[in-house]
């Protein structure tokens, strides 16, 4: 979870992009963003909605973008602290070559979601971050991989782990992809 301090230096950061960006990027709710360009709008409003730290004013399409991925990349570090507890009890239901697979898995995307972030902020390049979140969703969801077919391989809060972060990147390319396109 971000420190009050990380929170605090996102606030401003999001408070000046919109300021800065107003003009070029008109700001829209975190609904009517939902509405305009998600596949589900009902999720995708309840997904940011709940994010610790999201403003629930108006701002740019990219700044709203950027928070989804800064949103999905602590989803992703969350559930490797998760997956890493579970290596380091090895005693646990879950064959332990299952659980260091996914913990690499989480790693490379995890740190693909951060490079997102950066992507976002610094250049504004929907491209890289399309690719990257892409690489974050399919390394989440090819975490179990083969470990189906084991006993105990296929852990419940794992799955759910996975789909979560699926559903965040998706919502988070869904956003980037409308920043580009209409921000």
């Amino acid at each position: 979870m971000a420190s009050a301090s990380t929170r605090h230096l996102l606030l401003i950061a999001v408070v000046l992009a919109v300021s800065h960006s107003a003009r070029a990027n008109p700001p829209v709710t975190i609904g009517q963003a939902c509405k305009l360009y998600a596949k589900h709008a009902v999720s995708c409003t309840d997904a940011l909605a709940k994010a610790p730290g999201m403003p629930v004013v108006p701002m740019p399409l990219p700044v709203l973008a950027e928070l989804a991925v800064t949103h999905a990349a602590a989803s992703g570090a969350a559930a490797l602290a998760f997956i890493k507890r579970m290596e380091m009890l090895a005693g646990g239901t879950m064959p332990l070559d299952c659980v260091e697979k996914c913990v690499e898995k989480f790693q490379t995307a995890v740190a693909a979601l951060q490079k997102n972030r950066a992507a976002i902020i610094e250049h504004r390049d929907v491209a890289r971050v399309k690719r990257w979140v892409r690489a974050a969703r399919a390394d989440g969801e090819t975490c179990m991989d083969g470990c189906h077919m084991k006993e105990g391989g296929a852990d419940p809060t794992i799955i759910r782990k996975i789909t979560d972060l699926g559903k965040l990147c998706s919502l988070a390319l869904t956003l980037a992809d409308a920043a580009a396109t209409h921000g």
